[in-house]
C-alpha cells in the first residue's frame, strides 16, 4: 500500500540519518581529542570475515567480495577503529566499482609489514582530485557514484584513524581501471 511504501522511506531515511549523524560526532572526536586508541591483540583475518558478512544482502544483488585470506594474522591495534577503516573503505568501493560490482581485499605480507587493500573497477580517480579526497566534505563530479551505502565523509574518518595509528596509507588509481585503497600494519609486535 501507499501507507506502507511511505513509512519505509521514512525508516530508510531515518537509519541514514543516524548514520551520518554518527559519522559527523566519530569524526568530531577523532579530529577534536587526542583519541585514545584502545589496543589489543586480534586476528585481521577474523575481522575482515566479520566485516564481509555485513554485506550478505548486496552479494543478493549482483555485488561480488573477493577475499582469499585463509592464515590467521594477529596484530595490535585499536580493533573497534581499525574495524571503521576496513568498513569504511569497502563502502567507498561499493559506491564507485564497475559494473561488474566486484570489490577484491587483499593482504599483502612483506617483510615489515602487513600491507591491506581493498580494490575496486570502476573509473578511477582524477589526478587532480587524489590530493582532497581525504578531507571532509569533499566530493568530485563524479556521476557514477552509486551511493549505495555511506555518508561520504568515510575517508575522512579512514583518515584519522590512520593517522592516530602512525599507519602509512594512499591511493593507487588508474583512469577506467579503478581504485586501489591501501594501509600498512607495521610488524611492530611478539608473537
Amino acid at each position: 500500500t501507499k501507507r506502507e511504501n511511505n513509512l519505509n522511506v521514512i525508516i530508510e531515511e531515518s537509519d541514514r540519518l543516524n548514520i551520518l549523524v554518527n559519522d559527523i560526532l566519530t569524526l568530531s572526536k577523532l579530529e577534536n581529542t587526542e583519541s585514545q586508541l584502545d589496543i589489543e591483540e586480534f586476528d585481521l583475518n577474523e575481522l575482515i570475515n566479520t566485516i564481509l558478512k555485513r554485506y550478505n544482502i548486496l552479494t543478493e544483488e549482483g555485488y561480488q567480495f573477493v577475499y582469499t585470506n585463509k592464515n590467521k594474522i594477529i596484530i595490535k591495534a585499536d580493533k573497534k577503529r581499525l574495524e571503521q577503516v576496513i568498513y569504511n573503505l569497502i563502502n567507498n568501493a561499493i559506491n564507485y566499482t564497475g559494473d561488474d560490482k566486484l570489490v577484491k581485499i587483499n593482504i599483502k605480507e612483506e617483510k615489515n609489514l602487513y600491507r591491506v587493500e581493498i580494490i575496486d573497477t570502476g573509473k578511477g580517480i582524477d589526478k587532480k582530485d587524489l590530493p582532497y579526497i581525504w578531507d571532509k566534505y569533499y566530493h568530485s563530479n563524479k556521476k557514477h557514484k552509486r551511493n549505495v551505502i555511506g555518508t561520504g565523509i568515510g575517508l575522512s574518518i579512514v583518515k584519522n584513524i590512520l593517522n592516530n595509528h602512525n599507519y602509512n596509507y594512499g591511493v593507487i588509481s588508474e583512469k577506467n581501471k579503478g581504485s586501489n585503497f591501501y594501509f600498512e600494519i607495521p610488524k611492530e609486535f611478539t608473537k
